[in-house]
């Protein structure tokens, strides 16, 4: 094989009708699968375009058509773009309605500009973004798009719609999503990924309302479905999810399928490793192996400077604080998960706020600290005290989570309460932050410790 590289003078050439055939033919041959001279070569027809001696030999003829598609498939996302600066401070009602009527936004560009925002914002405007992506979806021109891509591509959106619904707590809209996107599914190409893409979701969902077995059986089959279909970033994407899942119950099978997972995760995502790696340390830390966890820990030092977000730093400082409390540092780890607590409720992670401060009531209680312990519980009727409705909870919620703690705090007062308080206020606030629960939990001897 002909390792020599192409020069833009050399290139120019071919594109002038200069060359012999051979020539011609070892060039197109060569720039398939180099990309370096590929780049070159779309500046030389860009200079011979410019000049007005472009002549494109037949054996060039395939390759400058494969450019002029990503050409013209780029100039579209550029469009797409822009058109989006223009209705994004639109009403919803505008913005739908603009997306309805102009065929101009019925593009694969633009769809894949609503699907980025919308995977980048607040779940309350990433549900919207999806949706006006569902309603470019159903538009796509019939000439370019079979009708079950196009199934698949709005089966995709309500993935993402019952995402953003299910961030947001609301189980039953969420579960209207995911329905719907079952019925495109049904009608798209049946590859399995879309339909495992949904399990996803629904597993996400069961998770989130404590249904772990639920959610841990959807997932596995998603990964089975990403697996045939040779999807190995969202097959290491969801065995991670399924780690996470089973983390809490069953932490040595959390480790060993984030260790799968990062046996499978693409080099050039290492924000995937990041979490896949947490939850190893996190599992570890459960299992009684702090000190390999440190190991862990200081190895993933580096990849976790990368990321400076708010999220991702407050969780890995909540590992090392769990760190801190199994190494037998016990007042370092209280400076820490009060530090988190804090970072928490600035950045306005509520659902975090609640989980880290049911994690702290439980160190205290475990350490036979009742006094503590309480003092938790206050804190948190404090703060839901001082919480409005576009900080995550409606009224009824906040005041019923009160009641919770409230109640929790005078089991505590009557020595009533053991460690399983815990799991019990950890499954409710996962499912009922947002959303009064129809039956609140109780946490006397004789309560029904169930969510």
């Amino acid at each position: 094989m002909d390792e020599s590289h192409e020069t833009l003078a050399g290139l120019r050439l071919l594109l002038s009708g200069q060359a012999s055939p051979i020539e011609e033919e070892r060039a197109a041959a060569h720039l398939t699968g180099c990309r370096a001279c590929w780049l070159l070569a779309v500046r030389a027809l860009d200079l011979q375009k410019a000049s007005g001696d472009l002549v494109v030999p037949g054996p060039l003829r395939s390759v400058v058509d494969l450019h002029e598609m990503q050409q013209a498939r780029l100039e579209e996302w550029l469009d797409a773009q822009a058109a989006w600066i223009e209705i994004r401070s639109m009403g919803a009602k505008g913005r739908r309605d603009k997306v309805r009527m102009s065929r101009s936004l019925h593009t694969w560009g633009f769809l894949q500009v609503l699907l980025a925002e919308g995977a980048a914002a607040p779940p309350a405007e990433s549900a919207e973004v999806f949706y006006l992506g569902l309603l470019v979806a159903g538009r796509l021109p019939a000439g370019k798009f079979s009708v079950e891509l196009k199934n698949d591509l709005c089966a995709e959106c309500c993935a993402e719609i019952a995402n953003a619904r299910r961030r947001l707590a609301k189980w039953p809209a969420a579960r209207d999503a995911l329905k719907n996107g079952e019925e495109y599914a049904l009608r798209g190409t049946q590859n399995g990924v879309v339909e495992a893409k949904l399990l996803c979701v629904a597993g996400a969902l069961e998770d989130d309302l404590g249904n772990t077995e639920e959610a841990a059986g959807m997932l596995r089959s998603a990964i089975g479905l990403f697996e045939k279909a040779a999807e190995t970033l969202l097959m290491s994407r969801t065995l991670t999810q399924l780690a996470y899942v089973v983390a809490d119950l069953d932490p040595t099978e959390g480790v060993r399928l984030a260790a799968q997972a990062l046996s499978l995760i693409p080099q050039n995502n290492p924000r995937l490793v990041w979490f896949a790696q947490i939850i190893t340390i996190n599992c570890l830390i459960t299992l009684g192996a702090p000190k390999e966890a440190l190991l862990r820990f200081s190895e993933l030092k580096g990849l976790h400077e990368q990321f400076r977000e708010p999220y991702m730093q407050l969780r890995g400082r909540f590992a090392a604080a769990r760190l801190l409390e199994h190494l037998g540092r016990s007042q370092q780890a209280i400076g820490l998960f009060d530090e988190v607590i804090a970072g928490d409720l600035e950045h306005g992670f509520m659902k975090d706020f609640f989980l880290d401060l049911v994690y702290l009531f439980g160190f205290h209680l475990r350490r036979g600290n009742s006094s503590d312990a309480i003092a938790v519980c206050r804190r948190a009727g404090h703060e839901l005290s001082l919480l409005e409705d576009e900080e995550g909870s409606g009224e009824s919620a906040r005041e019923q989570m009160q009641s919770v703690w409230r109640s929790l705090e005078g089991e505590v007062k009557k020595g009533t309460v053991d460690l399983g308080a815990t799991i019990v206020l950890r499954n409710y606030i996962k499912a009922h932050w947002r959303t009064p629960a129809s039956d609140p939990p109780s946490f006397g001897p004789t309560g029904d410790k169930t969510s």
